[in-house]
């Protein structure tokens, strides 16, 4: 009630709710699913030998579930040149739209000017082709700019990633909210297939607000252009919330979103509305963290701090290396991993749409497949899971 009271009088109402609402989140964390007792209930010991042990299991099934095409990986599937022309374009301006302080924190280059100067430079858009901009990101109110592409004929609407503490209240909203996309009828009631993201969804409604009447008028000035909505991580959530949003009154648009975060449940627009491509690379810490996700690795810890028996056997038949297990070690491990699962319950949320996973090999071999959401259901343990570097926007408009 204090922190509350002080949020009131201290911050904006966006940024006060906002606060609120995170607080809430965490003071109702076993509500979603999330066992918080973990470290009172066992010893250190136990803890540590369970996240191994549940470490080495997770790296042992997926190696199980590739091999045997278990995983929903979609090998053979023809990705068109013209999509990759297409995302190799538009990442240049997900990193454009970082501003010159983007510039500096993730390439540590000086732009003389400000962050349209920085963006007309970064993405050699004219300045006679900018159409709207602003700057001044809020609590649920990103920051973003509209642009014409003469090159490829699309009017262009790009939102910024996470780069302020008002960009992180808005990730840390992180539960689910149902909603309705414009043109359906908001009197009845909310269709289970639209469900998102609250902050991400406030978001994209902010953005709605502010640019919906413009990027009408743009397609109506020029009905030979499409409309491309694009991000990175947070940005690149909104996007596709955004793009959902508009299916009915744009139905032509497609979302590119780059380091896509979880951005809803799945059976659920935005992750599945095709309209949307999202481009994940290995490794990238946000494609699999959600409430759910932790929900889900808490719940696998308890088990295994109960069961000494079954983590000492994981870690018994996995302490070798990994390529020179045994295959009847290999299925067990699966199967176990498996029964692990069943008490994997909570709401996790996915990256959006079509996926596109980037594996980045030695000597600069980069190579790119269609996944399912499905590909993202686990939380990985390892000494790199939270590694921020492979999340930057840079890394995308490198691959």
């Amino acid at each position: 009630e204090v922190m509350d009271l002080m949020a009131s009088k201290f911050l904006s109402a966006e940024t006060a709710k906002a606060v609120q609402t995170v607080r809430k989140i965490i003071t109702r964390f076993p509500d979603h699913g999330v066992e918080t007792d973990i470290f009172s209930q066992y010893s250190p010991k136990e803890v540590t030998a369970s996240i191994w042990a549940l470490s080495r299991l997770q790296q042992v099934s997926n190696r199980h579930e590739v091999a045997n095409s278990v995983c929903a990986i979609k090998d053979g599937t023809l990705i068109d040149p013209k999509l990759v022309d297409d995302l190799a374009h538009y990442a240049v301006f997900a990193t454009a739209a970082y501003g010159w302080k983007g510039a500096l924190a993730f390439r540590g280059k000086i732009h003389m000017g400000g962050n349209l100067e920085a963006v007309l430079a970064k993405t050699g858009v004219d300045r006679d082709h900018l159409i709207s901009a602003h700057w001044a990101s809020r609590t649920h109110r990103p920051v973003y700019f509209m642009v014409k592409d003469v090159t490829r004929r699309k009017i262009v609407l790009c939102i910024r990633g996470t780069l302020s503490a008002r960009d992180v209240l808005t990730d840390l909203c992180c539960t689910a909210e149902d909603f309705v996309p414009h043109g359906n009828n908001a009197s009845r009631k909310t269709p289970q297939n639209s469900r998102a993201h609250h902050g991400m969804l406030e978001a994209a409604r902010a953005v709605d607000r502010m640019t919906q009447r413009t990027v009408a008028a743009q397609m109506a000035e020029n009905p030979d252009y499409g409309l491309v909505l694009i991000g990175h991580s947070l940005g690149g959530g909104v996007a596709a919330v955004l793009g959902t949003l508009w299916q009915d009154l744009f139905p032509d648009l497609m979302v590119y979103s780059y380091g896509c975060p979880c951005v809803g449940p799945l059976n659920t627009k935005p992750t599945e509305n095709m309209n949307i491509v999202s481009v994940v690379g290995e490794g990238d810490p946000f494609s699999c963290l959600s409430l759910g996700h932790i929900a889900d690795i808490s719940v696998a810890l308890s088990r295994l701090c109960e069961e000494k028996g079954l983590r000492d056997a994981i870690l018994d038949r996995t302490q070798g290396r990994l390529d020179e297990m045994d295959e009847k070690d290999i299925s067990w491990c699966a199967t176990e991993m498996g029964k692990l699962r069943n008490h994997m319950q909570g709401e996790k949320f996915f990256p959006s749409g079509k996926i596109l996973h980037v594996a980045f090999g030695p000597s600069n071999n980069i190579s790119m497949r269609q996944v399912s959401a499905d590909f993202f259901r686990d939380l990985p343990l390892h000494p790199r899971m939270f590694d921020l570097t492979r999340h930057v926007p840079g890394r995308y408009e490198q691959a």
